[in-house]
């Protein structure tokens, strides 16, 4: 057993053995998780029968760009597609531009920078993958572009895009400024994305990848807002790039160092399937983790779950 910290999430990696054989209740007061990496798929039932889940370590979002915006908006719930049309109004209302930046230029990714690392610094257990990622993105500028709004000349919102050679744009980075305007902004950021992603020629849209425990760098709202605009995710390993992680079977003990609630995206399998076959197709299902059984999970559901299930967790 190796006991790791990261963010304040205190986890032991396991062996499958070690994971069926030990007493973890026990264990509550010093481990918020118990997770196996890689677990053997024969072992998968037995896991699941001593309380873990069976998932992905990171699921990645997809949607068909489509032949329009009307024809992407016609998919949507009519209380997302409303949201989505008063973020474009907004933008307009209030002068706020969308620029196309392509290829990316180092001084217009610096600028993004500067606002999503204020974005990250307000986050609980934020982490800048766009800063560790800039030299490479900068490399290779030509298969990136980047959506900025502006506002009286100032950058208050952006996304960086990459455009796959599998004619997927996915949307790898976003930032606005965190005032009550974010979440109109984003949405008009996106359906620029998204236009630009049809004029490239391109058939699918990308969300991007995170992982499949929502709750402590990831959180809840983030995989309800993706949901909401029917994107639906698949094992990221199954999309190539860099998430190829195995994967995980993830044992949640308490929920200190994570959000109330948090959710877990897992694999929808029968109880006694040992295969391990998983393909984009396989069915996924939601754990909603919970100190509270009164817990509605309606605000998490989505079309592509074959089911939710609600996870009381003892307060520890």
């Amino acid at each position: 057993m190796v006991v790791e910290t990261t963010g304040g999430l205190t986890t032991a990696q396991v062996t499958a053995d070690e994971a069926l054989h030990t007493d973890w209740a026990s264990r509550r007061d010093e481990l918020d998780m118990v997770r196996v990496t890689g677990p053997e798929p024969a072992c998968w039932p037995e896991l699941r029968r001593a309380g873990f889940t069976v998932h992905p370590s990171w699921i990645t979002w997809l949607a068909p760009a489509g032949p329009s915006e009307e024809a992407f908006l016609d998919r949507l719930s009519g209380k997302e597609r409303r949201s989505v049309r008063a973020g474009l109004r907004f933008v307009t209302d209030h002068g706020i531009r969308m620029k196309v930046a392509t290829p990316v230029s180092a001084a217009g990714y610096d600028e993004f920078l500067a606002l999503y690392e204020r974005q990250i610094a307000t986050m609980r257990h934020g982490v800048p993958y766009a800063r560790f990622d800039r030299d490479e993105i900068l490399e290779r500028a030509g298969e990136y572009f980047a959506v900025h709004a502006v506002a009286d000349d100032k950058l208050i919102g952006g996304c960086v895009c990459r455009i796959r050679e599998d004619s997927t744009v996915v949307i790898r980075f976003v930032a606005t400024e965190p005032d009550g305007r974010q979440h109109r902004i984003v949405r008009a950021m996106y359906m620029q994305a998204f236009r630009t992603a049809r004029e490239l020629g391109c058939r699918d849209i990308s969300l991007g990848t995170d992982p499949a425990l929502y709750g402590h760098v990831a959180k809840p709202g983030l995989f309800a807002f993706k949901s909401a605009l029917r994107f639906t995710p698949i094992p990221s390993r199954l999309f190539g790039g860099a998430m190829d992680d195995p994967d995980e079977a993830t044992l949640v003990l308490r929920l200190a160092a994570l959000s109330e609630p948090s959710l877990l995206v897992r694999y929808h399998l029968p109880e006694d399937d040992r295969s391990g076959l998983v393909t984009g197709d396989t069915p996924l299902g939601l754990d909603v983790l919970t100190t509270g059984p009164e817990l509605d999970p309606a605000p998490y559901g989505a079309p592509f779950l074959a089911d939710t299930v609600v996870r009381v967790i003892e307060r520890g």
